[in-house]
């Protein structure tokens, strides 16, 4: 018996295995948290191992459907994308038609990230891929964000590692490359978006502390661009010629909230280098985010009828690619170990299955530099250090309790 959700002649899973799906992937997702981690459902999760159970739950689907099949996920029908030439398909697509802006996106970021390019589509998203490309690639500014986050970093060491003060540390090294030097002790920006991001998590159910919240919030970033100060992106904001649909407000204000993304893939690459020895700082951070992503899955929505595999894919269903079955699948020889090379020989940019930041039209527009100053701070910390760190068996888990974490910081 299947379980029909949409006009379609897609195979379809069956009740039992939805159940199971909700069990071991869905609800798992929202005890985390969909926007911003929670601690105690993460620790949770990871104790209970819940990831793998829905990595095996998810290959026995891809052996009995093959690349993809209709699921009833926690906003209607959703296609999980489960084969890698179907992965492509929807990364390389244009993102008009597999957008971006899923229903998970805008209801738990609608009201604080409207405008955005993360949830713009049509002729704003041009004005705007645009201007944020112009703006993230200025490269005059590389050189200082790296010696910034060096500048920080250095303040760890020697000392005992936790997530949140790594957190906060790198939380001074995001004011300081958006907003400038001004901004480095501005913790009630930093506190404001992680507010906004835990009211996200209840997909839609605290709008109106969004828009409270985001008020605040814009209220500060509007003060930090006009300052404008000099070897900052507000200072590269204003030295750029954009149209008022580029909104740059909007976009400062995802800007901060994608600095959110290394830290996690920080403190996991110290605690492999720990375990396993010194590695490219680039490449090492890059594999603590595909072995335990920040987020579980890339999401899309399809904006109109489409055909897929001969069937019809109907406008309004999801789109889902869980990174938690691909980038370690027990197909990849280096699925569960730690595996810097593949970042530096080619390997990782030729299979599609890896993507901690997406791919194609709607990869990440700060990801260059994201990385480029993340890798400067994991350098800076393993030069000042010798990191000491739990043991990490091999194979290596799926599910790495990173909240928790701590590490040793000796200088050498």
């Amino acid at each position: 018996m299947t379980d029909v959700m949409a006009p379609t002649s897609l195979p379809c899973a069956t009740v039992a295995e939805n159940a199971a799906l909700t069990a071991t992937f869905f609800a798992p997702s929202l005890l985390r948290g969909t926007i911003t981690s929670v601690g105690a459902g993460h620790t949770l999760t990871t104790r209970l191992d819940t990831l793998r159970r829905a990595q095996r739950l998810m290959a026995g689907l891809r052996s009995r459907y093959g690349g993809a099949v209709l699921v009833r996920g926690p906003g209607g029908p959703t296609l999980l994308v489960l084969g890698r030439e179907q992965v492509r398909r929807v990364l390389t697509a244009p993102d008009d038609l597999f957008s971006l802006a899923s229903p998970e996106k805008v209801n738990g970021l609608g009201p604080f990230l409207e405008g955005t390019l993360l949830l713009s589509s049509g002729p704003p998203r041009e004005d705007r891929r645009g201007f944020v490309t112009r703006v993230l690639e200025e490269p005059t500014l590389r050189a200082r964000f790296a010696a910034v986050a060096r500048e920080e970093a250095a303040t760890l060491v020697p000392g005992v590692l936790t997530y949140p003060a790594l957190n906060e540390c790198w939380n001074r090294v995001a004011r300081r490359c958006l907003y400038g030097d001004g901004a480095r002790d501005l913790t009630e920006l930093s506190t404001l978006l992680a507010d906004l991001r835990r009211a996200g998590n209840w997909l839609g159910l605290r709008q109106g502390r969004q828009r409270e919240l985001s008020a605040r919030y814009d209220a500060l970033i509007l003060r930090e661009l006009a300052r404008s100060e000099p070897g900052s992106l507000a200072g590269a904001v204003a030295s750029q010629p954009h149209p008022a649909s580029a909104c740059p407000v909007r976009q400062a204000a995802f800007w901060l909230m994608g600095f959110t993304v290394p830290p996690p893939g920080l403190m996991q690459a110290l605690a492999l280098l720990a375990a396993r020895g010194p590695a490219d700082p680039r490449a090492a951070l890059l594999e603590g985010l595909r072995l335990w992503a920040p987020v579980p899955a890339l999401m899309r929505t399809v904006t109109s009828d489409t055909s897929w595999e001969g069937a019809r894919l109907p406008k309004g269903t999801s789109v889902l690619i869980p990174l938690i079955l691909h980038q370690r699948d027990p197909a990849l020889p280096y699925a569960d170990r730690f595996a810097p090379e593949i970042w530096l020989d080619g390997t990782a940019e030729r299979e599609w299955l890896i993507a901690p930041f997406s791919r194609g039209p709607g990869q990440c527009k700060g990801m260059n530099l994201a990385l480029h100053v993340g890798a400067a701070f994991l350098g800076e910390v393993v030069r000042l250090a010798r990191v000491r760190g739990p043991y990490l068996p091999e194979p290596l888990p799926l599910m790495l309790d990173t909240l928790r974490l701590r590490l040793v910081l000796e200088a050498r």
